[in-house]
């Protein structure tokens, strides 16, 4: 009899011992000490059994040094999804490259192929490696290049993110067909009513609601790195983490803002949402009136205001704003004078310098814009691909990073206001001034 059914029989000595009318004091001390003893030993057995297993995997699994170890490899399948293979990304596109035939590399394969198999366990996909030399990126390497390309936008580091799960390659909202304020905030469709005691509930109607789908697309970054730089794991993590984010920034901005919605973010520029205001009658060429401003200021919905910002051009625009006067109350504080704050205020919200828009006098050159109304949708792996071909007579190795993401405003179309038969939206621009 092992010691936990010798334990089991013991217990139930006990339970006897314990079910008599006059409990037998000495015979249950006697059967509690034997308990309490083969207890202490069983513990103790499985304490063992878990420091062997812990020091066998050590053992098993410890990483084969640069230079080889004969008759030490590493297991063929890791046993801890949460384990973190790499050190820097720069390791990781090292063993990248060295499976994907770079032999000049100083990356053991065996090691390589391990970690590699680790990253994809922890992110839940299979352990089989690719033939065509994909794959993914360490997570917490993905995710910092992710947030850092994001974060670096002037216009993606202020939309709606919302991360989409492993299942789903798309997002799928309800949008109110009816965006008269008139009727109620839903067109009348969730209507909200007072009655008096006795009175009969006034009945509202169907709620005339519309679907509105994104689907993720790939977006692609392509790098060549010298295999001189290669060889520095160092020094290539810092060159993939600022070409990452300075250029998936800005290929992001500009989806953001003028992207057609094929393929790619759908940019407010080019949305139903947008509305935009005319030129004053007989307004010169190439200039920004007050008249713009308050148009455009007043074509914002109310409670988007708080967070709106103007982007404006960076060729032109500045000379014009100065110049913005009400009576002798100017609308425009730089941002070294009275508002003491990184950005200067145009009617109280701040101005971002935006390259993506035009010079002064053509559409876009100034925009005001609540940008928490576009919706970003973003799947978590980003994935890795390597060729040593393509550069091959410049001794060049070419990653091609794929990020999953797309884009376009929440709202389809603008609002027309509680009063008054105005279009209004978070997206507002000047018209041409030719």
């Amino acid at each position: 009899m092992d010691k936990v059914e010798k334990l089991r029989d013991i217990v139930a000595k006990m339970k006897e011992v314990n079910a008599a009318g006059n409990v037998d004091q000495a015979k249950w001390d006697e059967l509690q000490k034997e308990a309490a003893q083969l207890k202490a030993d069983i513990a103790a057995e499985e304490e063992r059994r878990r420091s062997l297993e812990e020091l066998d995997g050590f053992v098993n699994e410890a990483p084969e040094p640069a230079s080889g170890r004969p008759g030490v490899k590493a297991p063929l399948t890791p046993k801890d999804k949460n384990e973190r293979p790499f050190n820097t990304l720069g390791e990781q596109l090292q063993a990248v490259a060295r499976l994907s035939g770079r032999e000049d590399v100083n990356y053991p394969v065996d090691q390589a192929e391990n970690r590699m198999k680790a990253v994809n366990a922890a992110a839940g996909v299979s352990t089989t490696l690719s033939g065509e030399v994909g794959f993914l990126i360490q997570t917490d390497f993905a995710t910092t290049l992710r947030e850092s390309a994001v974060e670096e936008g002037q216009l993606s580091s202020r939309v709606d993110r919302q991360p989409i799960g492993p299942n789903s390659d798309s997002f799928e909202y309800m949008e109110a067909k009816d965006k008269d304020r008139s009727k109620g905030p839903w067109g009348g469709a969730f209507a909200v009513f007072r009655k008096g005691e006795a009175e009969e509930m006034t009945g509202g109607k169907t709620a005339a609601m519309e679907p509105r789908d994104v689907r993720l697309e790939d977006m692609y970054g392509l790098l060549y790195v010298t295999n001189r730089s290669l060889r520095d794991a160092t020094a290539l993590t810092a060159l993939i983490q600022r070409g990452y984010r300075a250029n998936f920034a800005f290929k992001l901005d500009a989806e953001i803002y003028e992207g057609t919605g094929a393929g790619q973010c759908l940019g407010f520029m080019n949305s139903p949402a947008l509305v935009t205001v005319a030129k004053e009658s007989g307004q010169a060429a190439d200039t920004i009136v007050k008249e713009n401003i308050l148009k455009m200021f007043y074509s914002m919905p109310a409670r988007y205001v708080q967070r709106a910002v103007w982007l404006v051009s960076q060729v032109g625009v500045q000379e014009a704003l100065p110049l913005l006067m009400l009576g002798d109350v100017p609308i425009y504080i730089p941002p070294t004078g009275l508002s003491g704050g990184l950005y200067g205020t145009l009617l109280g919200r701040p101005i971002i310098p935006c390259e993506r828009c035009p010079q002064i006098g053509d559409k876009g050159d100034i925009i005001f814009a609540d940008l928490s109304q576009y919706l970003l949708i973003e799947k978590g792996a980003t994935e890795i691909e390597t060729s040593i071909h393509v550069k091959f007579v410049t001794d060049e190795t070419a990653f091609r990073f794929i990020q999953r993401n797309n884009g376009q405003p929440w709202d389809s179309s603008p609002y027309t206001t509680l009063k008054g038969n105005k279009k209004m939206s978070p997206f507002v621009c000047l018209a041409e001034r030719a």
